[in-house]
């Protein structure tokens, strides 16, 4: 008796305070295991007693240990499944979508109060899986002005964002797991996880005690430390993302507009001027030389004003997006198909009209890529293939624009002459920083379908 009171109470400190493993925290899986141990060997202590008083043959306390091997096998297995589907539970939170993509279309920023993308896992974290009192989760080094504040749990505690600077200088190393801090400097908060991407510190959390008074395991950590690490690099790419997206969209404004005044100051200021030079020298006593020089400088920027392509945004604004597009396919295009079949919907219609102008040069611009494509690639090889074009346009909580053809596919196309081939993936990219989207679907020898889709609620980027 006195020997298994004595394995008891070592297998105990053993697996509370892992005082021969070098750990610094218990693990849970380690307790659970020497409880199901303890179980079993008290069972077996019973089994074995009770044939032993009874006098029973040997053969009826084999059959008993292996009924009870048999019963606990299937309990430990029942056990071990339930831990398992409790913690796949616990991890959902860190494994679902966080809606980012749909922040960076409608230009939220991603540390807004109404949809930060790391409160809600972070919380289900703290309460969940740590079930900490108190939690905060801070970015530090070259994350911290990406990342944004500090999370903080329950959500309105104040963060001790004071007493961070101090605690960097105490972490020496990645191996180091988590360390006490005194919690009147940290908020109630009295262990300290570092995070870290490769060898360079990120962040920290701090974790305050656990409500149930009981001790963190090693496995909880882990993962806090794992999630930490996840939430933080998802936090400043989000950011840094949503950033390069409010970037591209000011460029694409600003471009448009700077495009349009250079053209107008060569038309109407430096030709005119140009020309009125060119009046004033041709009758005064200058050298031939000097005259045949300007003049050459007016014939060269005639010319480049008459071969560069004519903006988009005055025929857009006149006319809306579906005819600039139907003025495309008779005009420039006209030949290129056999036949051409339109299906827009009235609401379609009305939905283009609506768009703002820098929307509707990234849809034409798109458009007119999968146009051009269509009639240079879509017969391949075959110069007599019949060729179809469908333009769908319809509304379905914003605008799809479907460009379909019954060309030889993608994959079948010879290769673009001189380009890089990747101008959908281009303007892909442009349609993404409006809010839209750009798919392809083809069928090598059948068809190629390019679908433009901007949503209902989509940024229409604006001059700002």
């Amino acid at each position: 008796a006195l020997i298994a009171v004595a394995i008891l109470c070592l297998g105990q400190a053993v697996v509370s305070y892992e005082i021969f493993t070098g750990k610094v925290l218990p693990r849970r899986g380690l307790r659970s295991h020497w409880q199901s141990t303890i179980l079993l060997a008290a069972a077996f202590g019973l089994v074995a007693g009770g044939s032993l008083a009874r006098g029973s043959s040997p053969t009826y306390g084999l059959l008993a240990c292996g009924v009870l091997m048999a019963a606990s096998y299937a309990l430990f297995s029942r056990q071990s499944y339930a831990e398992r589907e409790r913690y796949i539970e616990q991890l959902r939170p860190f494994v679902a979508s966080q809606r980012l993509y749909e922040h960076l279309r409608a230009d939220q920023p991603v540390g807004a109060a109404d949809a930060h993308a790391a409160a809600e896992p972070f919380e289900a974290m703290c309460a969940d899986l740590l079930g900490a009192r108190v939690a905060y989760l801070a970015a530090l080094g070259p994350l911290a002005p990406l990342a944004g504040p500090p999370l903080c749990y329950p959500p309105g505690q104040p963060a001790p964002t004071a007493a961070l600077p101090s605690l960097v200088g105490q972490i020496s190393s990645s191996a180091t797991l988590c360390m006490p801090v005194d919690p009147a400097a940290y908020g109630e908060a009295t262990w300290a996880v570092p995070l870290w991407s490769g060898s360079e510190l990120i962040g920290v959390l701090l974790l305050g005690e656990k409500r149930d008074g009981g001790l963190y395991a090693q496995e909880e950590i882990e993962i806090a430390r794992a999630g930490g690490e996840r939430l933080l690099d998802t936090q400043a790419s989000a950011e840094l993302a949503r950033r390069l997206m409010a970037l591209q969209r000011r460029r694409l404004t600003e471009s448009r507009v700077l495009d349009g005044q250079a053209r107008r100051a060569l038309h109407d200021d430096v030709l005119p001027r140009l020309h009125a030079a060119i009046l004033k020298l041709g009758s005064a006593e200058v050298p031939p030389t000097a005259v045949e020089l300007l003049t050459e400088v007016h014939r060269r920027i005639s010319d480049l004003l008459h071969d560069m392509p004519p903006p988009a945004a005055p025929t857009l604004e006149r006319l809306g997006l579906l005819e600039t597009i139907r003025g495309l396919v008779a005009g420039e295009l006209a030949g290129s198909f056999d036949t051409v079949e339109w299906r827009i919907e009235p609401e379609a219609e009305a939905r283009a009209r609506s768009l703002s102008l820098p929307a509707a040069e990234v849809l034409f611009y798109a458009a007119r890529e999968a146009l051009r494509n269509a009639a240079r690639h879509g017969r391949g090889h075959e110069n007599g293939r019949p060729l179809r074009l469908t333009i769908v346009a319809h509304e379905r909580n914003g605008l799809e624009l479907r460009i379909e053809d019954n060309g030889v596919g993608m994959r079948s196309a010879p290769p673009a002459e001189g380009g890089s081939g990747q101008g959908l993936a281009l303007h892909s990219t442009m349609m993404a920083v409006i809010g839209g989207s750009l798919s392809v679907e083809s069928l090598e020898g059948a068809y190629t379908c390019v679908s433009l889709f901007l949503p209902a609620a989509a940024w229409l980027p604006m001059a700002h």
